[in-house]
């Protein structure tokens, strides 16, 4: 599959050559990142946004895990994730039993301290044994996979073992950009509840996460419970936005009766954990509201520019995107905005559809001048907005937009912590929803009118 791969990928780079075939370079490298092997093409062609359509379906299938494709400024860089055996090797439920809510407490002692990748088997069963096959994030399943996160440092965490090395609770983190984690994963064997090892594992993780120079920390409460959503502001949480059927339909043991029949969409939360550096962030027009309303509720220093002119900018925009087939979930990010980004942002989004993304995230660098400009016309795209995050990795603050495949996304079963939830829910599933009906309006306007000009008398 890795010789496949790299096949299809050099392919692509030929095509997009610039000068004689026979004098072209490509660059490969192959590398092993845990579970993986990553298959890597390099060239200095046409410039691409994203794998070809033919590394795509590989994803697709499910032959390869993921893949992304861009420009580094250098040139040209396309990434093929393919798995090795250890990727698919799933958690051994056999002798396991998924304890309920009313398993007798026990007095066995535990040691708190970090996760180790000497853990992974241990976590593995502990979701188990708290969610059976249930647990959204289906990743916490394969021991191999987490221990590959953990020795890599993408993964950290705080667990409560037992003297024989089981797992009774567990909060972790990952790395989602430089500087920036996502918390989550909290999970307490039943059996060890009401000791307030949460608790102690949360202060132990977030003490972890200011020592290591991490400034932001994200969490994503569901939908569907206000539970989480209620715990992160009373920690003082912003609400920063709402993702809108952001991942595969799925069950929460507790909560939904079986598995939802619709995808799952998540509130998204931030919060600094050192200092920030205050900023000006420039927002389109079609996003300012919505990102206004984000700034107020929160005690950043941050103001939204008032656009006067035109800024400079470069011609042509810097865009990478990636493909996640398991969620149908297509992710784009733009480093360095140009003249170009509409035409690019629409190239991209038209290829992650014809490979069957059915959400697509775009993430745009706020701090730069241009975006306000050259972005007015993003809203035709069917771009909604998404979030907004200061301080997130080499973009800065970030402006986040989605694309939906059906943007008449179904709240019914929604809950909200407040009404402040509530209100920033509904500003942003009706931008998705009125985007999505202007857009259907343009289409059958340009099919009326090519009808009536079908029925004009013609010179014979």
């Amino acid at each position: 599959m890795a010789a496949l791969a790299t096949r299809l990928a050099a392919v692509d780079a030929c095509r997009r050559c610039t000068v004689d075939p026979g004098s072209a370079t490509v660059d490969l490298g192959v590398s092993v990142d845990g579970t993986e092997l990553l298959v890597t093409v390099r060239d200095t062609g046409e410039p691409t946004t994203g794998p070809s359509a033919d590394v795509l379906a590989l994803v697709d299938l499910g032959l390869a895990t993921g893949a992304t494709g861009g420009s580094d400024g250098l040139g040209n860089v396309v990434t093929v994730r393919v798995p090795l055996a250890t990727h698919r090797r799933l958690l051994d439920d056999e002798g396991l039993e998924v304890l309920g809510e009313d398993t007798p407490a026990t007095d066995v002692p535990v040691t708190v301290r970090s996760l180790g990748v000497e853990d992974a088997a241990a976590l593995t069963r502990c979701i188990y044994r708290c969610y059976g096959w249930s647990y959204p994030d289906s990743s916490m399943y394969f021991p191999d996979r987490i221990a590959a996160a953990i020795d890599s440092g993408r993964r950290i965490g705080e667990v409560a073992v037992t003297d024989d090395g089981e797992v009774a609770a567990h909060w972790g983190a990952v790395v989602v950009a430089d500087g920036v984690v996502e918390t989550g994963g909290t999970v307490t064997d039943p059996r060890f509840r009401g000791r307030g090892l949460a608790a102690d594992l949360g202060e132990r993780l977030l003490e972890r996460l200011r020592a290591d120079g991490v400034h932001g920390r994200l969490r994503e409460p569901v939908l569907t419970h206000p539970a989480t959503q209620k715990i992160a502001l009373r920690e003082g949480a912003t609400l920063v936005g709402v993702y809108l059927n952001v991942a595969a339909p799925l069950q929460q043991v507790g909560i939904t009766d079986g598995v939802l029949d619709q995808r799952v969409s998540l509130t998204l939360m931030y919060s600094p954990l050192q200092l920030l550096t205050p900023a000006t962030m420039w927002v389109p027009p079609v996003y300012e509201p919505i990102a206004r309303r984000v700034v107020e509720g929160s005690e950043w220093p941050r103001q939204i520019g008032a656009l006067r002119g035109s800024p400079d900018m470069p011609a042509t925009s810097v865009v990478q995107s990636s493909f996640n087939a398991l969620n149908r979930r297509g992710e784009v990010t733009v480093p360095i905005v140009g003249a170009d980004l509409i035409d690019v942002l629409d190239d991209t989004l038209s290829q992650l559809r014809s490979a069957g993304a059915e959400m697509t995230m775009v993430f745009l660098p706020a701090n730069q001048e241009a975006l306000a400009s050259v972005g007015a016309g993003l809203g035709s795209l069917c771009l909604g907005f998404g979030s907004l995050i200061p301080a997130f990795g080499e973009l800065g603050d970030a402006l986040v937009l989605q694309w939906l495949a059906d943007p008449d996304v179904d709240d019914s079963a929604w809950q909200y912590a407040d009404e402040s939830v509530e209100s920033l829910a509904r500003l942003i599933i009706t931008q998705a929803r009125q985007l999505g009906d202007a857009a259907v309006r343009l289409r059958r306007r340009a099919a009326h009118r090519q009808q009536i000009l079908a029925a004009l008398p013609t010179d014979g």
